[in-house]
């Protein structure tokens, strides 16, 4: 029996320092496993048929004209209006119209850009694959134009979300508009040089 003594001993100090029972270590996935997901900040949030960040569709454009500063081009003709501004290569555009008569009010009625930072709560946006887009929205061509070589297809959502996709199937800007609007069909030209029409061939 004092022979066995030892044994126990050992036996009791080896499972002192074993460390916790990892017998249901499944129960909690590792860390590593967790989803992160990036969050789009709200000044370049773009929610289909409604905004995109400080441009909300039907609201005063005073306010994001001011901040913008002045256009780097732009068209103006019966109370409609296009201003484009260039910033870091990137294109941004805004269309608004004034119910002359009624209401002088310049509003919002489309934003376009084709900067990166504007994305969805899904992350779509500039970049975005066209196979990524397809699961997020349901999208049908309504109009393209050439960019150089490249043609380019203009592809609408009914929730009020349109992207153009170079023949690399990557989107490279997007427009916000009211839900069931075709940007395509705007009083002045809002996309360059669009031709309304089905697939291209």
């Amino acid at each position: 029996m004092k022979n066995l003594l030892p044994i126990f001993a050992m036996a009791f100090v080896a499972a002192c320092h074993a460390g916790p029972d990892t017998s249901n270590a499944d129960a909690v996935p590792p860390m590593e496993d967790s989803v992160v997901t990036d969050v789009v900040p709200a000044d370049s949030l773009v929610k289909p048929g409604v905004s995109a960040g400080a441009f909300v569709l039907g609201a005063d454009a005073a306010t994001v004209l001011a901040k913008m500063g002045k256009p780097d081009s732009g068209d103006a003709a019966m109370g409609k209006a296009m201003a484009i501004w260039k910033t870091n290569g990137a294109l941004t555009s805004l269309y608004t119209e004034r119910n002359m008569g009624v209401d002088d009010t310049a509003r919002i009625k489309m934003f376009r850009t084709t900067d990166p930072s504007y994305r969805t709560s899904g992350n779509a946006g500039t970049g975005t694959a066209l196979a990524d887009l397809t699961r997020s929205f349901e999208l049908k061509q309504t109009a393209w134009y050439r960019a150089g070589a490249d043609t380019i297809r203009v592809l609408t959502a009914p929730e009020g979300i349109t992207f153009e996709v170079n023949q690399k199937m990557f989107c490279t800007g997007l427009i916000v508009h009211a839900p069931g609007a075709d940007p395509s069909a705007s009083y002045l030209p809002f996309l360059p040089g669009a031709v309304k029409t089905g697939p291209q061939q």
